[in-house]
């Protein structure tokens, strides 16, 4: 699963958090500087991408849903997620070179 760099930072902080996140803190520690969005956009970007990261079943958002709108004030790994999240400190992980001697046997 292709994940931007701000979805990878929600499941980051959502699992820091021991798998329950806030919004708030979401919006908090995401620094505006790393976007290259306007102020009034940022909040819709997040939005967005928590939106998108519960569509493909990695998060559960909890909120108020109003006729127009969706207000979501907490997330929560599934299962999936978590997978999800190890796979991606794997891939960042890097390899040491280090080489095996072959044994010689008599």
């Amino acid at each position: 699963m292709k994940l931007s760099s701000l979805q990878k930072f929600i499941l980051e902080e959502c699992l820091e958090q021991g798998g329950n996140c806030s919004r708030n803190i979401i919006d908090k520690n995401y620094d505006q500087s790393k976007s290259r969005s306007k102020k009034k956009n940022f909040k819709k970007i997040i939005t967005q991408s928590i939106e998108r990261l519960i569509d493909r079943g990695v998060i559960v958002g909890y909120g108020l849903k109003t006729k127009e709108k969706l207000f979501i004030t907490k997330i929560r790994l599934t299962s999936s997620g978590r997978k999800e999240i190890k796979k991606m400190r794997f891939d960042k992980q890097e390899k040491l070179p280090l080489k095996r001697k072959k044994r010689i046997s008599s």
